[in-house]
């Protein structure tokens, strides 16, 4: 068979043409502007898209009616509303050809990695993820437009404005080379005329995402505003393949192209959203494309007369076998001859990606909330297993525990390999002893009520393993709290709390941002825990322990405020309440001796809330 087909990939900024011969062979280009008609309106995108053609047959000799089928690959087609505006459009121009209209993101995906199969992350002036898993399996993320996606260079480059107005009005303390670079490039001599360049009638989303590129180079050369924008930019392109991934079911390795001008013109931002994505899709093998989306709409419509697409390919990955946290961090590969305020600054950075790396496993963590308290209702114990700064922040995190809400001794138990030795001392042998971490499950002897809870960054201290398998084996509930996925105790536990944090800006030492997740994650379990076990009234501590003159003062301040009575007031009822601060709440709220409000908080569990509402039960 022999024949032409032609694709055109159209966008924000630009827009391309490709014609192919029945055998998959280039023949002739055309390019032009926007063809993204929301932004330049239909008549102008229709022009643009009848000149590129025009102007690929062209250059390949030959006559735009003998092209047999076509693919339109443009940006917003993937709303069907459009794509059949678009698909009229379409026919009125190329009358004799079997046609279709795709979004643009299935064109970049094609034209990458030469088939329907796996992920594509775009990043140009707007962004968009898309992917498939079979011919009915597809899914996507963004592709919102300039006003709501993250990802994208628009949205860089107003990060960078904005950042440049912040340093103008002082409010941000930080330098940057930002404003010299961005107005230089406008041809502006002053911050203020950002303003009517910006808001002139004439600027289109294209014109402020071609400041990009510049962030970009000011980022690589390590301006902290610049590393600021790229990084939210990059941490948006990878949540967006992780919830397409999710979507998708792809659990084993898969193929992510990288697509859009600024993945395949800027070597660094590249390599720093392949790490962001790897650290949360370990099973994504990021590859730049094999060929550009305009190629892979020619390729659908050669598919579209019967052209089998070629087999999918898997590309390797550099970072197979070493877990994220083992791996040097793009960013901080010079960091010793950073200054000391880069260096503050790029903790600052990844500190800020290490909380976020926190808001994927909040539903985790709640399950985990629930599943513990329930236990520890019926008598069980919370216990922390871990190794070095694992097993030091659970054993911090229990030993709070008293002091705060009143725990009974050993309700709350935090072990670490080694020892007590090993809270001030490094002993990192013993992490590697799985036996020793099942020996210490046993010493306690734990059982079904319990709840321990597995500390290691890695996901795979031996120390902790063995005391996990053990753990399970007695039939305690297990949960891991781990840094980096696939990892045996992801497969040990019932629950995994897994923050991915990725790369630390030291490699391997995990003391840094897994240490910092750890500790806020310990910090929600616990007090989680503790909440649902009535240990608070509202947001105040009621069952802590008045060891000290600080803290007989704060059981005076947390009465005043829970009865709206002054300190003086409170002081006196503590004292009638023989300094229970649950009892003197009680009895002042309902107007009733203490002895009466204690049996009340008996009957109530020990829930304050509940032993108040229940007079108005009673009557």
């Amino acid at each position: 068979m022999s024949g032409f087909v032609i694709g055109v990939d159209g966008g924000g900024s630009k827009t391309e043409a490709v014609l192919l011969d029945w055998e998959g062979r280039e023949l002739g280009r055309g390019r032009g502007g926007s063809s993204n008609w929301h932004l330049v309106g239909r008549d102008a995108a229709r022009d643009v898209l009848a000149a590129v053609m025009a102007e690929a047959a062209t250059a390949a000799g030959v006559d735009l009616a003998r092209v047999q089928a076509v693919t339109w690959a443009l940006a917003g087609a993937g709303r069907p509303a459009e794509a059949d505006a678009l698909r009229s459009v379409q026919a009125e121009l190329l009358p004799h050809a079997v046609g279709q209209v795709v979004t643009d993101a299935l064109a970049a995906l094609v034209g990458g990695v030469g088939a329907r199969f796996g992920v594509v992350a775009i990043s140009g002036t707007g962004m968009m993820v898309y992917g498939e898993n079979g011919p009915d399996i597809q899914a996507r993320a963004g592709g919102w437009g300039h006003l709501l996606d993250e990802g994208s260079g628009y949205a860089i480059a107003m990060h960078a404005l904005r950042a440049i107005a912040r340093v103008h009005d002082h409010v941000d303390a930080l330098p940057t080379q930002l404003t010299q670079s961005l107005l230089a490039a406008l041809g502006l001599h002053a911050p203020q005329q950002l303003i009517p360049w910006l808001y002139a009638p004439e600027r289109r989303p294209a014109h402020v995402a071609a400041l990009a590129p510049l962030v970009l180079d000011a980022a690589e050369a390590g301006d902290l505003l610049a590393m600021e924008g790229m990084l939210r930019a990059a941490d948006a392109l990878a949540a967006g393949v992780d919830a397409v991934a999710r979507q998708l079911a792809l659990k084993t390795p898969f193929p992510l192209v990288l697509s859009g001008g600024l993945l395949t013109g800027n070597a660094f931002y590249r390599a720093v959203v392949a790490q962001s994505i790897r650290t949360r899709v370990p099973a994504a093998r990021p590859m730049l494309p094999q060929a550009d989306a305009a190629t892979g709409a020619a390729l659908l419509a050669l598919a579209m007369l019967g052209r089998t697409l070629p087999p999918r390919v898997l590309p390797s990955s550099d970072g197979d076998g070493v877990w994220a946290s083992e791996q040097p961090n793009v960013l901080t590969h010079e960091l010793d001859r950073r200054s000391a305020l880069e260096l503050a600054g790029l903790m600052h950075l990844e500190d800020g990606r290490a909380v976020a790396s926190m808001r994927p496993v909040l539903p985790q963590i709640a399950t985990a909330i629930d599943a513990i308290a329930a236990r520890m209702k019926q008598g069980g114990r919370l216990i922390y297993v871990g190794a070095g700064t694992s097993g030091r922040l659970g054993v911090l995190d229990a030993s709070e525990c008293p002091p705060t809400f009143n725990t009974a001794p050993g309700q709350v138990v935090g072990i670490i390999a080694g020892g007590p030795k090993a809270l001030t001392e490094a002993v990192e042998e013993a992490e590697d002893d799985p036996n020793a971490g099942a020996q210490d499950i046993q010493a306690l002897d734990v059982g079904p009520l319990d709840s321990v809870v597995g500390i290691a960054a890695s996901g795979r201290t031996p120390y902790v393993v063995g005391a996990l398998t053990e753990a399970r084996r007695r039939g305690a509930l297990t949960l891991a709290l781990i840094c980096n996925l696939p990892a045996p105790l992801a497969q040990i536990a019932e629950h995994v709390i897994a923050p991915l944090v990725g790369p630390e800006v030291i490699a391997g030492s995990t003391r840094l941002k897994a240490g910092t997740v750890q500790k806020l994650a310990l910090n929600m379990l616990s007090t989680g825990v503790m909440v649902q076990l009535g240990k608070t009234y509202g947001n105040l501590m009621v069952d802590l322990r008045q060891q000290n003159v600080k803290l007989q003062r704060r059981a005076r301040r947390i009465v005043a405020q829970a009865c709206q009575i002054t300190e003086e007031e409170a002081a006196q009822v503590l004292a009638q309440s023989r300094g229970d601060v649950k009892v003197a709440i009680v009895s002042y709220l309902l107007g009733i001796d203490p002895e009466a409000a204690r049996r009340r908080l008996q009957q109530a569990e020990g829930y304050v809330r509940k032993a108040l509402l229940s007079r108005d039960a009673s009557e």
